[in-house]
C-alpha cells in the first residue's frame, strides 16, 4: 500500500508540472501578443486549470524568472499602431500637470507696451513681447505703459500679472 501511494503521488505531480508547463507555454505565447484585443482574447481562451497552487506558483515563479531575462521583440518590421499612440493617451490622462516637463517656464518679465480698458474697467496689457493679457477678475492694479511687469503661472492653468514693487496682482487670461 505504502508502494502504491509513493507512486501514485510521483505520478500527480508530474502530472502538474507538465500541467504548469503547458500553461507557462501558453501565457508566454499570449504576452508575446502585441495587439492588445488579440491578446485579451488569448488571455480569454485558456482553459481553466484545476491544478493545485504549488503548480500554480511554480508557474508564477517561472513566468517571473522569464520576465527578467531580456526578450527579443522585431519592433522593426511592423508598422506603428494607431492603438498605441490612444493607450498611451489614455495612460498619462490627467497627469499633464502632475508630469511637468523640467525646462518649463513658470514666469516671464516683460515692459508694458499699452493698456486698454474694457467697458467694464478691466484691463487688457500689451506687452513689448506682443503678447496680450486680458484682466479677468476685479482686484485693482495701477500700471503704466513703460513699466516692467511679470506674468507667471499658478494653479489650475491660471496666470498672473504684477509688478516687483508690489504684492498686488491680478489674473490674467492671454489673448493673443
Amino acid at each position: 500500500m505504502k508502494h502504491f501511494l509513493i507512486g501514485l503521488t510521483i505520478f500527480i505531480s508530474g502530472f502538474s508540472s507538465a500541467q504548469a508547463q503547458s500553461l507557462i507555454s501558453e501565457l508566454q505565447a499570449c504576452r508575446a501578443e502585441t495587439n492588445s484585443t488579440a491578446r485579451l482574447a488569448c488571455y480569454d481562451n485558456l482553459p481553466p486549470t484545476s491544478a493545485p497552487q504549488q503548480a500554480v506558483k511554480k508557474a508564477q515563479d517561472q513566468l517571473a524568472s522569464s520576465k527578467s531575462a531580456p526578450a527579443v521583440t522585431h519592433k522593426a518590421k511592423q508598422a506603428p499602431q494607431p492603438e498605441a499612440s490612444r493607450e498611451n493617451q489614455v495612460k498619462n490622462f490627467g497627469l499633464d500637470k502632475v508630469i511637468e516637463p523640467k525646462d518649463k517656464v513658470e514666469k516671464i518679465t516683460s515692459v508694458i507696451s499699452a493698456i486698454q480698458k474694457t467697458p467694464y474697467g478691466k484691463l487688457i496689457v500689451t506687452l513689448e513681447s506682443g503678447q496680450v493679457w486680458r484682466q479677468t477678475n476685479n482686484t485693482t492694479l495701477r500700471l503704466k505703459p513703460g513699466q516692467e511687469v511679470y506674468v507667471e503661472e499658478g494653479a489650475l492653468g491660471s496666470y498672473f500679472l504684477g509688478k516687483e514693487s508690489s504684492n498686488k496682482r491680478i489674473r490674467v487670461k492671454r489673448s493673443q
